[in-house]
Parts: structure tokens; C-alpha cells; sequence
């Protein structure tokens, strides 16, 4: 598969480049540093964390209680 290097543009394939897609260590280290240093971030968040904790809470319409075993 053919492809440019993300970082300097080099043409890469990954039937002759170890580091595909990068065309080298370097670049492929470069590429490391900067997640490393948060220059590359995710924009915004797969899951939107209030939904998935209100997902894992017991299910209870307001208004309705459990029975009152004390009787």
C-alpha cells in the first residue's frame, strides 16, 4: 500500500517500509512525541460521560418506591 509519510511527506509503502506508515523511525518517533506532549488530541469524546453513568444507575421512575418489606 502507498502512502505519504504524516510527518515529512516522503513517499512510504508498507511492502518496503518497517514503520509504515511513517518512512522511518524518526518520523515515526516524532509522531510519538507529539501525542506524548498533547499536541495531537481527540477534539471531542466518543461517549459523552453524563450518559453512559446515568446507563449504569438502577432504572427507578420518580414517584414510584420500592415496597415496604416491614409490614
Amino acid at each position: 500500500m502507498k502512502h505519504r509519510c504524516p510527518i515529512c511527506k516522503k513517499p512510504t509503502d508498507s511492502g518496503e517500509h518497517a514503520d509504515f506508515p511513517f518512512c522511518s523511525e524518526r518520523c515515526r518517533l516524532v509522531d510519538l512525541g507529539a501525542w506524548a506532549s498533547e499536541k495531537y488530541v481527540v477534539s471531542d469524546p466518543v461517549f459523552d460521560e453524563e450518559e453512559l453513568l446515568e446507563a449504569d444507575r438502577p432504572s427507578q421512575q420518580k414517584g414510584q418506591h420500592e415496597p415496604d418489606e416491614s409490614i
